[in-house]
């Protein structure tokens, strides 16, 4: 418990310190050559109106710049950045009772100019803050893909001479003659063959008896 307690002093103590202007002994310049060097942190100057304020920050490469600066109801003051060349980088022209704000990342190490300036005279007590942010690491991630040859060993091939033997097969067809004895056949066939001549010649001889008989 009293841990917390401790903590949470500090932290409101840290708090008061960034919040609450704290009128500093610094005098603003009225020039590049007089600007007031500044740090990080809560401000407060008055305005008269005649001339603007002028201040300078150092920056180191890529750090970025936080300004804000808080003007009273009735006054109009506008803020710009410059670089050590005298250009404007970048600038604040809002109305009348507006806060300024600034943002800006650091492309060199280097002093950089603030420029306040009072709008138709316009004067005024005005709160300055200014932080000062590191970027943030950034962790990248590289990929390397290494290329190892492979080596594939091939065994030697079998060559496998497979002997096929073809057995042929000669089918032979035999005939049988069978012989039939046909000798008393034929010898009916003249035996009926000859008949039939000897009743046919009778028959002609009769035939022949006949018309001779007539013709007498």
């Amino acid at each position: 418990m009293r841990r917390i307690i401790m903590f949470m002093a500090t932290f409101f103590m840290a708090f008061l310190i960034f919040i609450t202007p704290v009128i500093s002994e610094v005098q603003p310049g009225t020039g590049f050559f007089t600007a007031a060097e500044i740090k990080p942190g809560s401000y407060s100057f008055y305005m008269e109106g005649g001339r603007s304020h002028f201040f300078k920050v150092w920056l180191n490469v890529n750090q970025i710049l936080y300004l804000v600066v808080r003007v009273p109801l009735d006054t109009d003051f506008d803020v710009y950045l410059l670089n050590s060349e005298r250009e404007v980088l970048e600038r604040s022209l809002s109305p009348a009772g507006y806060a300024e704000r600034i943002s800006y990342q650091a492309s060199s190490s280097d002093y950089y100019y603030i420029v306040v300036v009072p709008y138709f005279g316009s004067k005024g007590t005005y709160e300055m803050q200014i932080a000062i942010y590191d970027l943030p690491a950034k962790t990248v991630t590289t990929t390397a893909t290494e290329t190892v040859p492979v080596y594939v060993t091939i065994p030697k091939p079998t060559v496998i001479i497979t002997t096929v033997t073809k057995t042929a097969y000669e089918v032979k067809t035999i005939r049988e003659v069978e012989y039939v004895e046909r000798f008393p056949w034929i010898f009916i066939g003249l035996i009926v063959l000859a008949v039939a001549v000897i009743l046919s010649t009778g028959l002609i001889s009769q035939s022949i008896r006949a018309r001779i008989e007539k013709t007498q």
